[in-house]
């Protein structure tokens, strides 16, 4: 029986449980591309979006020491789309507060706090282009929703770590729940079929990790096209690392809390109807929790406060 470690999750998965043949294949006829290939097709496609120019003015707008809430009041507002929904999640039950928020700047100084709402602005303008079938496991639907959720679940998260060494801060703890599986979105933007070949064989193997299913499918995973494209788009270092590091338990380097924070609360979403993928093992969630300093059943306290203030809030 052949066994595949499974390189960025710490875990052995048998892929000869896949739910593989002939006849699955032949109905899922995509040309199969060498990883290199798809690299060079993410870098070279006319197709591939580049990084908005809102997004741009965002993260130049970050990098701002003197930067004010009414500059970033005034980005957000070129968005129709955008406004909104910083407003929904500003008058969410997250939040609960008792008078309406009805303007931008209202809801970054009243409620959400100028970098909650910068984090929330640059993930959500920057998944924007990408379009995605929005159907099956991965539909773009289903990746938004689990990535709002995770946002707001590592944001609970964070509050639990120890405070030394310092924590992620606020805005990079909520873009990277944002963005992390942005691989997903790139690979039905730019590869339809393989999109949709690789959705099935999720749906119909659930107990098993998914970059082991893709790199069976397609030489390459989630993590590595994510990683492609926020190189071509020249994101934030930490965000590229928890993009392709997230199902490592593993990692160890200067983004290690975002990285296993990011990891948690995947494991802890997979328990819900939000989930991406099965439940991580027990030996990992000990080794994860750990290493962040925090305890399980307080985490599990975290998830079920954010599924029922937030889960009915999306979209």
């Amino acid at each position: 029986m052949t066994r595949v470690n499974a390189e960025h999750g710490g875990d052995i998965a048998d892929v000869t449980t896949l739910a593989w043949n002939l006849d699955a294949a032949s109905r899922h006829p995509f040309e199969m591309l060498p990883p290199h290939d798809v690299r060079t097709l993410i870098g070279n496609s006319r197709d591939l979006p580049p990084l908005p120019q809102i997004t741009r003015r965002l993260l130049d707008l970050q990098r701002s020491p003197e930067a004010t809430a009414k500059q970033l009041a005034d980005i957000v507002e070129l968005d129709p789309l955008l406004t909104g929904q910083l407003l929904r999640w500003a008058n969410s039950a997250y939040y609960a507060v008792r008078q309406q928020v009805v303007t931008v700047q209202d809801a970054i100084v009243r409620v959400l706090g100028f970098e909650t709402a910068l984090s929330l602005a640059l993930g959500l303008t920057a998944l924007v282009p990408l379009r995605t079938p929005n159907h099956g496991a991965l539909g773009r639907d289903a990746v938004w929703q689990h990535g709002m959720l995770c946002s707001a679940l590592m944001q609970r998260l964070r509050l639990l770590l120890p405070p030394d060494p310092p924590r992620p801060s606020v805005g990079l703890t909520q873009t990277a729940g944002l963005t992390h599986n942005v691989g997903y979105l790139i690979l039905g933007h730019l590869l339809t079929d393989a999109f949709e070949f690789v959705s099935q064989l999720i749906q119909q193997n659930p107990v098993l990790e998914l970059p082991v299913m893709e790199r069976f499918a397609l030489g390459v995973d989630h993590t590595q096209l994510g990683l492609w494209l926020f190189d071509e788009w020249q994101m934030p270092a930490a965000l590229r690392c928890v993009v392709r590091e997230h199902h490592n338990v593993g990692y160890q380097g200067e983004h290690e809390q975002l990285v296993l924070l990011t990891w948690l609360a995947d494991h802890l979403l997979a328990h819900t109807s939000a989930g991406l993928g099965p439940p991580r093992s027990p030996e990992c969630v000990e080794i994860a929790c750990t290493r962040l300093g925090v305890d399980y059943t307080a985490t599990q306290a975290s998830c079920a406060f954010v599924m029922e203030r937030v889960s009915g809030e999306l979209p």
